[in-house]
């Protein structure tokens, strides 16, 4: 028996050949894909396994309302690499109006978005000028400077207001202030900003 004379011509493809995927164009097209996915996670996998330092802290509990209590201004910001990470540094002074010791507090920089609140330890540093400006607060001045460390990849791209946390390290009293001054995070940098 002859089956062949007799059988359907093979139809080879039923989507057009316009539509067809050639195998190269399809291995373009994953790697594309895992291209856009790296794109997305490095810098939370960044973040979380290779940056150690300008990282911000995890801080039990919510923030208190913004009160009157703290005096800052912030001085500036500069780009800096320690350890061969890329760091900004945020220098300035803040004290709490109604501390007897400044070193019986942490102070904190908290850079406030809509979504979320990011705090960095600071680390005091001396101000001469200060005591001289503020007479009226009995209270030693002398180091009421900070600088702080960032990582411009700890934060999102996005619009943050500057604010000061103290907590008293004895009884855990929280003192919250914001403040005008925003640091606009880019793709590319971090901007200190005043907003009047």
């Amino acid at each position: 028996m002859d089956f062949g004379a007799h059988a359907a011509p093979m139809k080879h493809s039923v989507i057009p050949k316009k539509l067809q995927v050639r195998p190269r164009t399809r291995v373009q097209l994953i790697l594309f894909a895992l291209l856009g996915i790296y794109l997305i996670i490095a810098p939370t996998i960044e973040l979380k396994y290779f940056l150690t330092q300008g990282k911000p802290v995890e801080l039990p509990g919510s923030m208190p309302e913004s009160e009157d209590l703290i005096n800052s201004g912030v001085d500036g910001s500069k780009e800096t690499v320690i350890e061969g990470e890329k760091l900004y540094k945020i220098n300035g002074w803040s004290f709490l109006t109604v501390a007897t010791d400044l070193a019986d507090y942490d102070i904190y920089l908290v850079l406030r978005s809509e979504k979320r609140d990011y705090v960095f330890q600071t680390t005091p540093t001396g101000r001469r000028d200060i005591p001289r400006v503020f007479p009226e607060f009995n209270l030693d001045l002398k180091n009421s400077g900070f600088n702080v460390y960032i990582a411009k990849e700890a934060l999102r791209v996005g619009d943050y207001q500057v604010c000061f946390l103290y907590i008293n390290k004895e009884t855990g009293q929280r003192y919250f202030q914001e403040t005008d001054r925003h640091i606009i995070r880019t793709p590319n940098r971090l901007e200190l900003v005043k907003i009047q």
